[in-house]
């Protein structure tokens, strides 16, 4: 697959307020670097080596939480530590959806920088056991996952398209339950036996029985073994979070284990300028200590809670930035990711306008009340909902620099399409 045009990004669209913020935070940075000012805690946005956990939200440069990062020089692996390939015959790994942990550097604004190094991370990759649609929901190799309007579909027509049987990818958010909220689901094989792959997943150990190299675990449930062909990275101990590469065939229910890599929780640094996590909370001691997807969080006087702080608790999908120091990231802004952030009064557990695409509007049709039209090779609907700002008209589009924000509206051909909530110039 081509590198996309690093001037077109598709992103969950950070709010007017956020950049507002950053672009504040940087110029009080600037002054207290010049002497004024107290404190040795820089906010997001000061710059220097960061990183980032979350789905990717665009292409050409990497998109995660809100932040473009130039890719083209990036190291891509997997979480075996295998190098990846961005031109293979799967085509580029980062897609959207994509679960990735992002090492890199981060421009004054705190908006764009450079990624250095990006781990791709799925949550499972195997059989589906079961699908129902009616829930919003599947099972993959046991384990529990849960469909939202956003997660981005590849190769099938949505979840009513899929079967049982069946091998996908899904990456996504662990919840507080212990599913998996898809970002990203991809039919990978309509059978076993037609995929040539390695299954994998990953979760805590636990009942861990017998001796090395012949011992036997579960994982979400999931019955695996290791013997003496097996590679294992790291101890393995009940509670221990492991990626598993697993044989696709399990003898007597139990599955074949190939490599087992134990997982450090929390950050790989004890000190960054600069982390940003999306996720759930999945564990919560108070409001000034808790856990997102296993990185410990610490609020304080100084963090902003730009929703509030009545909905920070157990389960909630934040998106949380602040410099990690001995190994906890010390939150200086907080927002709670399930509320509207676009103005349009639905503050309903998710945000209908999540994705953007920014780029040179093309191949217009239709009237002045629906049709189509395509940024940066993205095919985009507009209706009577659809908001035209900045005087611009559908008539007006064709070759206009925009800014598109957009709702993900099913899928069609096997690819998640896109329906236009607000249209503006290009700032």
């Amino acid at each position: 697959m081509p590198f996309h045009d690093t001037t077109a990004w598709h992103a969950f669209r950070p709010s007017t307020w956020r950049r507002g913020l950053l672009a504040a935070a940087a110029s009080a940075l600037l002054i207290a670097a010049c002497g004024g000012g107290g404190g040795s805690a820089g906010l997001p946005g000061s710059g220097g080596t960061g990183f980032a956990s979350g789905p990717i939200s665009g292409f050409g440069s990497v998109i995660v939480n809100g932040v473009r990062y130039d890719d083209r020089a990036a190291e891509l692996r997997d979480e075996d530590g295998q190098r990846l390939s961005r031109s293979g015959s799967m085509g580029d790994p980062l897609q959207l959806g994509v679960l990735v942990d992002l090492e890199g550097r981060v421009a004054a604004d705190g908006l764009s920088g450079t990624a250095d190094r990006v781990v791709l991370r799925p949550e499972v990759i195997g059989l589906v056991d079961a699908v129902d649609a009616a829930a919003a929901s599947l099972r993959v190799l046991g384990q529990a996952v849960k469909v939202k309007r956003t997660t981005v579909f590849t190769g099938l027509g949505g979840l009513a398209d899929l079967a049982a049987g069946e091998v996908v990818a899904v990456h996504g958010l662990l919840d507080d339950t212990g599913a998996v909220v898809a970002t990203r689901v991809e039919r990978l094989a309509p059978s076993v036996a037609a995929y040539t792959g390695d299954f994998r997943i990953r979760g805590p150990l636990d009942s861990l029985s017998g001796s090395a190299p012949t011992q036997s675990f579960r994982v979400s449930g999931l019955r695996l073994r290791t013997d003496a062909g097996t590679v294992v990275s790291g101890n393995l101990a009940n509670g221990a979070l492991l990626s598993v590469r697993l044989a696709k065939s399990p003898s007597e229910g139990v599955y074949r284990a190939l490599r087992v890599t134990v997982r450090s929780p929390g950050f790989a640094a004890a000190s960054l300028p600069r982390a940003e996590i999306e996720g759930f909370i999945t564990r919560f001691d108070s409001l000034m200590a808790f856990e997102v997807n296993g990185f410990p969080v610490r609020t304080d006087g100084s963090t902003l809670f730009e929703d509030g702080t009545d909905g920070v608790r157990l389960g909630a999908r934040i998106e949380v930035e602040g410099p990690v120091v001995q190994g906890v990231l010390q939150a200086r802004r907080l927002e709670i990711e399930k509320l509207d952030d676009n103005d349009e009064g639905n503050d309903d557990q998710e945000d209908d306008a999540s994705f953007e695409f920014v780029g040179t509007a093309s191949e217009v049709q239709g009237d002045a009340v629906s049709g189509r039209f395509t940024v940066q090779g993205q095919r985009l609907s507009y209706d009577s909902r659809t908001r035209f700002d900045d005087g611009l008209v559908p008539s007006q589009l064709n070759g206009q620099r925009v800014e598109v924000d957009a709702e993900a509206d099913g899928v069609e051909n096997g690819v998640t399409r896109y329906r236009a909530t607000r249209v503006e110039r290009e700032d």
